[in-house]
C-alpha cells in the first residue's frame, strides 16, 4: 500500500468516524469497503469461500486459545491458556504448543515468556504513544522499563551452575 492510498483510506475512516457521530465501527467499515470504489475495498477477501475459511481459522484459534488449565502454585491457583503459540513454528506457519509440553521443556518455556513479554512491551509501547498525546507518560515509562527487564530476563538461557 503506497502513502497515497493510507491516505485515501484515513480520509475514509474518519468521514465514516463524522457520519457515525464521532464512532467509527467494524460494521461501517465493512459495509463502506463494500463499494469497488471506496479505498478500503481492497483490504478485504470478497470472495465468500476464501472469507469463510479465513474466518473458521481464526474461530478455530479463538478456540484454541480458549481452552485453561488451572494451576496451583505455593501461594494460590493459577488459570492460564492451555495452549500457547508454537514458538519453533515460523511466522507464515500455525501451530500451538501445550502447557505441559512447555513445562517439560525449559528452552520453548523461555521462548514463550519472551514471546509474551515482547507482546506486552509490543502494546506498552503503542500505549506510550496515547500517553504522550493525553499528557500522561510516566506509568507507561515505569511499566514499559520493567516489562522490557522481563523479557531480557527470558532472551537468554539461564548459565550453568546457577
Amino acid at each position: 500500500m503506497n502513502k497515497e492510498q493510507r491516505e485515501a483510506i484515513r480520509v475514509r475512516l474518519a468521514e465514516l468516524e463524522f457520519s457515525n457521530g464521532g464512532r467509527l465501527t467494524p460494521s461501517a467499515v465493512v459495509e463502506d469497503a463494500n463499494d469497488p470504489d471506496a479505498p478500503t475495498h481492497h483490504c478485504f477477501e470478497w470472495d465468500d469461500n476464501k472469507a469463510a475459511e479465513s474466518y473458521r481459522i481464526e474461530q478455530a484459534r479463538t478456540l484454541i486459545t480458549s481452552v485453561v488449565v488451572m494451576q496451583r502454585t505455593e501461594h494460590k491457583m493459577v488459570s492460564c491458556v492451555y495452549y500457547a503459540r508454537d514458538p519453533s513454528c515460523e511466522s507464515h506457519e500455525q501451530g500451538y504448543v501445550s502447557v505441559p509440553t512447555l513445562r517439560t521443556d525449559a528452552d520453548m518455556a523461555r521462548e514463550v515468556l519472551h514471546r509474551e513479554f515482547s507482546s506486552v512491551a509490543d502494546s506498552l509501547r503503542r500505549a506510550r504513544t496515547f500517553a504522550a498525546v493525553l499528557d500522561a507518560t510516566d506509568v507507561v515509562e515505569t511499566l514499559l522499563s520493567s516489562v522490557v527487564g522481563l523479557r531480557q530476563r527470558f532472551e537468554q538461557p539461564p548459565a550453568t551452575g546457577q
